[in-house]
């Protein structure tokens, strides 16, 4: 974990999501020893995001969570290779989305729907 907790609230909802769904595996985040940065980049299984975040910057709370969705989304994609999470009533990949002011799996199926919002998913 960090020493920020929207980061670190961020990691445990979309891990929520994992456990409930079945997705073996923790989430995390670390520096790589590549990252000339230092940035923070999402790690499950030894991957890392493409994209890294600063730990000392200051973080919105929804618009970073559907960030972290994301990218764990991306790392648990090409880890597992496989979508996840998926739409319970169309099989398609969800989609992470800042919708009125709330972090929600989405799906475009059916004309698009959300499905839950990000860390409680069934």
């Amino acid at each position: 974990m960090t020493t920020d907790k929207v980061l670190d609230d961020a990691v445990l909802a979309v891990q929520a999501d994992m456990d409930v769904t079945g997705l073996a595996g923790r989430l995390g985040f670390d520096s790589p020893e590549w990252d000339e940065h230092g940035y923070l980049r999402v790690e499950y299984k030894g991957q890392y995001s493409s994209q890294g975040l600063r730990a000392d910057e200051e973080h919105e709370p929804v618009a970073t969570l559907v960030l972290i969705a994301d990218l764990a989304q991306a790392v648990i994609a090409e880890q597992e290779g496989k979508a996840w999470p998926t739409c319970p009533a169309h099989s398609f990949g969800l989609h992470p989305a800042q919708v009125g002011g709330a972090a929600l799996w989405t799906c475009r199926g059916g004309g698009g729907h959300a499905v839950a919002a990000i860390g409680e998913l069934e």
